[in-house]
């Protein structure tokens, strides 16, 4: 493994033992990932890769932030933003350009393998893709439930249900409730519900002021994921009267 050496071997091993459904692979996965990856440091505001570039590459996010884009000639739309232990872009392993562009929101190290050392390697060791199509099945299902949510006409139900899910893709348990380890701007927040800026700060704010979540700076808690689900619920059936 060569790179920038920020974080040392035993912490690499631990982040890619935390990568979801990785965690009960054989050493010898984790292995391969040392010997043949490659650790970079990319600054805030710089692209990892574009729409239809070819996927050479493969990454797992060891600390900072990754942010996936969809973009257009005239706009951007945010996917998703990743945090430490993700592995991405699920689809790579097809052969097929990049669908989406990844850009470094802050200072992060990735540790890079060529697309086709893993192509390789899973197939001298077959039992493994097992694991590829489960991610690349959440990512589908994480899509799907994205496209249902910005059919929501309500604002704030898109809102919502974008917190809602962020609190279960990214949430850790602290004595104020479930935190949004990833910290969001309202900006970020607004990209990723097709909503305006300034709609999602008064959102936040009438959701704070009802204390359904606590905002400091960038970070979210939410007290009670049962409060914002009925929340959610409750303004659902108020739309569909």
């Amino acid at each position: 493994m060569s790179g920038h050496g920020v974080l040392n071997e035993s912490q690499i091993r631990q982040t890619l033992e935390q990568v979801p459904f990785w965690g009960s692979l054989p050493s010898e996965f984790f292995d391969f990932w040392l010997t043949r990856g490659r650790v970079h440091r990319y600054a805030a505001k710089q692209y990892l890769y574009f729409s239809g570039d070819d996927p050479n590459a493969v990454f797992v996010l060891l600390n900072g932030r990754i942010q996936l884009l969809l973009t257009t000639e005239f706009s951007e739309k945010i996917l998703r933003v990743l945090g430490p232990s993700t592995f991405f872009p699920e689809v790579a392993l097809d052969g097929k350009p990049y669908p989406q562009a990844a850009l470094s929101l802050e200072n992060s190290d990735v540790l890079s393998l060529d697309t086709e050392s893993l192509k390789q390697f899973l197939q001298t060791h077959p039992a493994l893709l097992w694991l590829f199509y489960r991610s690349l099945a959440l990512d589908v299902r994480r899509s799907y439930r994205q496209i249902k949510n910005l059919s929501l006409g309500d604002a704030r139900l898109r809102l919502g249900a974008k917190l809602f899910a962020l609190a279960h893709a990214h949430g850790q348990e602290t004595p104020a409730g479930v935190q949004i380890s990833i910290p969001l701007s309202a900006t970020e927040l607004a990209a990723m519900c097709s909503l305006a800026r300034e709609s999602v700060s008064r959102i936040l704010g009438e959701l704070k002021q009802s204390q359904i979540i606590h905002v400091e700076k960038k970070e979210i808690t939410i007290p009670d994921l049962d409060v914002l689900s009925g929340w959610i619920r409750a303004r659902a059936e108020r739309n569909s009267l």
